[in-house]
């Protein structure tokens, strides 16, 4: 079956098709004002390398050195995102009433981090994103000082966005208008082929049913031939000349009321004499 035998089908069977589409409208319809848009937050942060690195040794009593400089900035933040997306790091902010949605990207060119925050609502993608940032900032800070960096050696962080880039996503939405409205049409063609199959076979049995009846009924009896004691009445249709043969060939007369038996032969029998037409 191919397209265009499909939709004939289904015009064929709108009393059935109809129906269950005006179902999967409403449905798409129900859903398209139920289910509530994501919001999503995008936020920078920067790492900032210490403005002057001071010498290991000028006279005075070596001073440990940030190693962190020497691995690089990218090292660093690639680390902090690591200490931020722990498990149970995600857990404690879900637990928290913060949204475990969000991710964390290091840019490949520039030390520069982006946070980015998928919540149910405006006020939760902001509140989630501030909180990531903050933890963000002081992991940043502690995995400095376990080498006892000094301060003027240490590597800080700096939020590039002022203000909280909050924007509405539809994507979820759009997503479940397409899955419902598929659905409801495939469950639409699988129901009304299903339903037309199911019809075609009951009128086939319908149909079938009278014809095997009347056949059985009226099914004629095989001719047999006539015993040889019997004896066969003739007539002639064009004259009133009835009579009985017998097994010797003469013509006996029968009464009126006898029954006559006109056999499917030639007008007249042998030794009887008749109009001949």
């Amino acid at each position: 079956m191919d397209f265009w035998d499909l939709t004939k089908l289904l015009i064929r069977r709108w009393y059935i098709a109809g129906p269950l589409l005006l179902l999967t409208v409403a449905a798409t319809v129900l859903a398209a004002v139920k289910i509530e848009p994501n919001y999503v937050a995008t936020s920078y942060v920067q790492l900032v390398p210490p403005s002057v690195t001071p010498k290991e040794y000028d006279g005075r009593a070596p001073r440990p050195r940030n190693p962190w400089l020497d691995l690089g900035l990218a090292s660093l933040g690639k680390a902090a995102i690591l200490t931020v997306q722990d498990q149970k790091v995600v857990e404690a902010l879900k637990a928290a009433g913060y949204t475990d949605a969000f991710t964390l990207t290091l840019d490949q060119a520039l030390p520069i981090v982006t946070f980015e925050v998928i919540a149910s609502t405006r006020e939760q993608a902001t509140a989630t994103t501030q909180e990531l940032v903050r933890r963000f900032g002081e992991n940043v800070t502690a995995l400095q000082a376990d080498y006892g960096a000094a301060a003027e050696q240490t590597i800080t962080t700096l939020r590039l966005t002022v203000g909280e880039n909050v924007t509405e996503s539809t994507s979820k939405v759009k997503r479940a208008l397409v899955a419902i409205a598929g659905i409801g049409v495939l469950l639409t063609t699988a129901l009304t082929v299903l339903l037309d199959a199911v019809i075609r076979r009951r009128r086939a049995r319908q149909v079938a049913a009278p014809r095997t009846e009347h056949g059985r009924g009226h099914d004629p009896a095989p001719p047999t031939a006539p015993p040889m004691n019997q004896r066969t009445i003739w007539a002639d249709r064009n004259s009133a000349q009835t009579g009985v043969e017998d097994r010797s060939g003469a013509l006996e007369p029968v009464s009126a009321d006898a029954t006559v038996i006109v056999p499917r032969t030639e007008w007249p029998p042998p030794g009887v004499e008749g109009n001949r037409r």
